[in-house]
């Protein structure tokens, strides 16, 4: 009986000593835990722990937020799901008292206050992975465990602003796809918004404990951090004064995001506005996630509204060179395949297009989906099938070109290609459950087509139907900014109709905004002057086609007008390369053959043994609106007058290219 009572007290003994010394062992890991968690030292600190005390949480967060953030893909983030679920098993096995704990005492918080804060670490980062390969039940389990310890302070964590978060991000689709979610998109954005209406309570409720803990500005943040949702929520909405309110607090507070507030201003048409915030986004970018940098995309499609898609296309070449194939590279694909369509560079556009259609994007850190990203493509795909179109009339303007039947099949081809396209954006258009919120007011938060593209995808359903739209729209918009382009849009409803008199009338409307000669209005006076030039005739629709050359003169060959110029021809003009290339020229869809208040077009010939060398400038209203040399091969001489024709309207092709095939978004890329 001694011997037994011998045993259980040296197994005591022993089992107190290796209690001791496994939490002397944890002890010794947290002071060797510092450091950054990208660096590769991390991870071998990680590995080290873990042979340790493989039980420990330590080493598993280490593991996990090292490959969160060396993550690129969906494989990536995957890889890191499996350390930092151990890590949040672990910990809640460990520690579950501690993180229970709840206390005004510093004393009592401050010896729990490092497990709250790991494990707020874990939730985060595990809760960032899940959303990131689109496992948005995973995603809302970890918050749901967070929520079970009621922390009186979630130190890196906001679960309920995440919760919204989540939400809002889904709110496309129903129960079916996600249980937490609701059954239409108006209940599931009342959902994320009582999600934060529970997060303000919480910081209500635990004022008593935390008040005293922690700094004022910091329990501060707290509210701040639920308001910047706020703002997001009813941005989204177009509740302007409930978003004016939240975003004057968040900007008194200096606690705005830049990039949201940005997208806000977008939404009131204030694109000036939009601008300067974009750009300040990316200067205060500090963030080490890999993010969707929504500003470039951003900035690329208002540089297209000022008339500059060659600077949109510098910008996001430089953005894709420098970022790779990272998260946001599909959004900066269909950025810079916008910016080639509107240079008149459509080969190349559907060729980027193509790319955005074959890469498959996380949407990181955005409530950028993949339905968005589906309609993007759509449109695009359809803007350019339109615009292969316009290039085969273009041209080929003369009227033998037509006696060969080839050349009508190709016509064909090119119409039932747009046909299809038409019928593809239409069915996305149509199960979009928010285009009523979304699409059709033109400028939203979560739109991210132009409002050119945007009257593409209601061209020809229903000219009835969104006549009424507009016409109420333009009774109710808040948005003093938005009301030119709802002029512009039941402008070209009406001319749709055929009422050229209707139509000539709200198209002046718009000309006659007070705003109207913004440059970031360029786009629209230029389809404006489009609009106004189908509706009249004779020496006004002839002011009104060359005016929409002096703003936007790359949009001209894509239109149902034809240019008038007067033509000038000096130098090596009698040689055979030169009336090859004049010949070609002449057989597009231009008019040369213009008066003296025409643009003149002047060209020079030179040739040498091997090539031509073509000197253009095109003079409008004592302004140089084009000039530029084009030298061609003599080996190449056909298709030469076509480029040069294309050069007059600023339009940098270098060759003439076959239309790419153009491939569609995975409908389902974003399925786990």
């Amino acid at each position: 009986m001694r011997g037994f009572v011998f045993l259980i007290i040296w197994i005591a003994g022993v089992s107190l000593g290796w209690a001791q010394s496994k939490q002397e062992l944890r002890q010794r890991m947290d002071q060797e835990r510092e450091g950054s968690f990208e660096d590769e030292k991390s991870l071998e600190k990680a590995r080290k722990f873990i042979r340790m005390d493989s039980t420990y949480y330590l080493g598993y967060l280490l593991e996990g937020a090292y490959l969160f953030f060396r993550a690129n893909d969906k494989l990536g983030f995957t890889k890191a799901i499996a350390p930092l679920d151990k890590a949040l098993t672990k910990i809640e096995k460990d520690y579950d008292r501690e993180l229970r704990t709840r206390s005004n005492s510093y004393v009592i918080y401050s010896a729990v206050y490092r497990y709250h804060y790991d494990y707020s670490l874990i939730a985060y980062f595990l809760s960032r992975c899940y959303q990131n390969v689109e496992w948005q039940d995973k995603a809302m389990e970890v918050l749901h465990h967070v929520r079970q310890y009621d922390f009186q302070m979630e130190l890196s964590i906001d679960s309920y602003n995440t919760m919204a978060w989540i939400v809002h991000r889904n709110r496309v689709y129903t129960s079916a796809k996600y249980p937490f979610l609701k059954n239409s998109v108006n209940e599931n954005v009342a959902l994320a918004n009582k999600y934060l209406d529970s997060a303000i309570f919480k910081i209500q409720r635990d004022f008593s404990l935390n008040n005293g803990l922690f700094d004022p500005n910091y329990i501060n943040r707290q509210y701040l951090s639920t308001f910047h949702y706020k703002a997001i929520i009813y941005d989204y909405k177009l509740d302007i004064d409930s978003t004016n309110y939240y975003y004057d607090i968040l900007i008194e507070n200096g606690a705005y995001s830049p990039n949201n507030y940005a997208e806000f201003k977008l939404a009131m048409g204030e694109l000036e506005e939009a601008d300067g915030y974009f750009r300040e986004a990316e200067e205060r970018e500090s963030n080490v996630e890999k993010t969707t940098k929504e500003y470039f995309y951003m900035r690329g499609t208002l540089e297209t509204y000022q008339g500059n898609p060659d600077m949109a296309d510098t910008l996001l070449t430089r953005v894709i060179k420098q970022q790779g194939s990272t998260p946001g590279y599909g959004w900066h694909c269909i950025g810079l395949a916008r910016a080639k369509h509107f240079a008149g560079l459509t080969a190349e556009s559907q060729e980027v297009t193509n790319k955005a259609a074959r890469f498959q994007e996380l949407h990181i850190g955005t409530t950028w989906g993949q339905e968005q990203y589906n309609l993007a493509v759509a449109s695009l795909n359809y803007i350019n099938a339109i615009q292969f179109k316009k290039e085969f009339l273009f041209e080929h303007d003369e009227w033998w070109f037509w006696l060969n039947p080839l050349n009508w099949y190709r016509w064909v081809k090119h119409s039932l290609d747009v046909r299809h396209h038409k019928m593809i954006l239409a069915a996305l258009v149509a199960e979009n459950p928010e285009r009523e919120q979304v699409i059709y007011p033109i400028f939203s938060p979560e739109n991210l087509m132009t409002f050119d593209e945007v009257w593409s995808v209601i061209d020809g359903f229903g000219n009835e139907y969104f006549i009424d739209i507009y016409e109420k729209r333009l009774r109710i918009d808040k948005r003093p900014r938005v009301r030119k382009y709802i002029q512009y849009y039941l402008g070209k409803l009406y001319l749709a109709e055929g009422d050229d008199k209707k139509a000539a009338s709200y198209f002046q409307q718009v000309l006659q905004s007070e705003d109207i000669n913004s440059s970031y209005e360029t786009l629209l006076r230029a389809r404006t002057h489009e609009g106004l030039a189908m509706a009249t005739s004779g020496e006004k629709r002839e002011q009104h086609i060359q005016t929409l050359y002096e703003l936007y003169p790359q949009l001209m060959p894509f239109t149902d007008l034809t240019m008038t110029f007067q033509l000038e021809v000096n130098g090596q003009s009698q040689s055979e390369s030169a009336e090859q290339i004049l010949k070609e020229l002449k057989q597009s869809e231009i008019d040369l053959e213009g008066n003296d208040t025409a643009p003149k077009v002047s060209l020079s010939f030179s040739e040498s043994a091997t090539s031509v060398v073509i000197t253009y400038a095109v003079e409008a209203n004592g302004q140089q609106m084009q000039q530029g040399l084009l030298e061609v091969s003599k080996e190449q001489l056909a298709g030469a007058g076509k480029i040069l024709a294309y050069r007059l309207f600023g339009i940098q092709k270098e060759i003439l290219k076959e239309q790419p095939k153009a491939e569609p978004a995975p409908v389902d890329a974003a399925v786990a």
